[in-house]
């Protein structure tokens, strides 16, 4: 069962923001629980340097494959170095947004997805004492993340569902998290999009500070109690998961279980981030419920990814690459 939890897309934090570091490789040997392999074998994995990343930590810490598979991990920093990647095909399993997975396959690069384990949205915050709905945005100076990206254009949705238009009644500032997060800070902002760790951060560190509302509850409250709304997601190729499936499916067994970890282990997930991703261990902890971790197979959280990608093919078609993947983009091992 999904979680209600606040819930935010922490890959799409790496991507807006910028990590400026080079790509690296973190390795582990380790095999699948119900495969008789005669020799190592060795998985690929490509995914973003964030805290999304932190369950593939967990495999590889705790050598969850077992003996004879060697886990690749290979971290990316921006979208550019992830496409060109994914192009190259060199990899078993790729982690990616949502949409950019749907975007991918509709570049005609050969993905199929594999589950959903992130899911929800951005925060709506303020530290005006008045403000508690996107109503009360009415004649407000909005500050929004990267004009184009996912987080932008979600932010434009929920405010036309909520009878809000940009430059007619809301004027929206596009700016970055770390300069957000100063500007409210020092009071010169008052309403702004933002998302963990930087929520976390400002309800500890700006007075005043709280979330309006949380996207993924705006998020069931405009498309029904039913959807959840997916952030990042796992994917590999056709060629190589028919090459592969048996041991494909262990590893999603097995990441299904680092995720429940991770939420579990907050603590010591917030380690994990901060000796290999170079992040704060103890803001990692305390925002971990914030981070929407929940595996899902691509069966259960087809109809959450359809939902998704129709909203999104309505405001922005390019953000998904303009059409909705058909049913064969989903992989049918539960």
């Amino acid at each position: 069962m999904k979680k209600s939890i606040p819930l935010m897309i922490v890959l799409i934090i790496s991507l807006i923001t910028g990590c400026g570091q080079s790509n690296s490789k973190v390795t582990s040997n380790g095999s699948p629980q119900n495969a008789e392999l005669k020799v190592q074998t060795t998985i690929t994995v490509v995914a973003p340097k964030s805290p999304a990343t932190i369950p593939i930590l967990r495999m590889i810490e705790g050598n969850c494959m077992g003996d004879k598979i060697k886990i690749d991990l290979q971290l990316y920093s921006d979208m550019e170095t992830m496409m060109a990647m994914a192009s190259e095909g060199d990899y078993g399993i790729l982690i990616v947004p949502a949409h950019t997975a749907a975007n991918l396959n509709n570049k005609g690069v050969d993905v199929k997805l594999l589950n959903v384990f992130n899911w929800g949205g951005m925060c709506l915050s303020t530290t005006d004492s008045d403000c508690n709905s996107w109503e009360d945005l009415a004649g407000k100076e909005l500050y929004v993340p990267s004009k184009g990206s996912v987080p932008e254009i979600l932010t434009q949705y929920f405010l036309k569902q909520n009878g809000l238009a940009v430059g007619e009644n809301i004027e929206v500032v596009y700016s970055s998290h770390n300069e957000i997060a100063q500007l409210l800070s020092v009071g010169t902002i008052k309403y702004a999009v933002d998302a963990q760790p930087f929520v976390t951060s400002n309800t500890n560190n700006v007075l005043g500070y709280k979330v309006i509302s949380e996207f993924s509850e705006e998020w069931r409250l405009t498309q029904g109690e039913e959807y959840s709304m997916p952030a990042n997601c796992m994917v590999s190729s056709n060629e190589y998961l028919s090459k592969n499936e048996e041991l494909i499916n262990s590893f999603n067994k097995k990441f299904s279980e680092a995720v429940e970890w991770t939420v579990e282990n907050p603590a010591e997930a917030g380690a994990l981030a901060s000796a290999n991703l170079n992040a704060n261990a103890e803001l990692i902890a305390e925002a971990m419920q914030g981070f929407g971790f929940d595996y899902q197979s691509a069966v259960d959280s087809q109809k959450d990814l359809e939902q998704y990608y129709n909203v999104l093919l309505e405001m922005k078609p390019e953000s998904i690459g303009g059409t909705i993947p058909n049913k064969e983009f989903y992989h049918l091992q539960k």
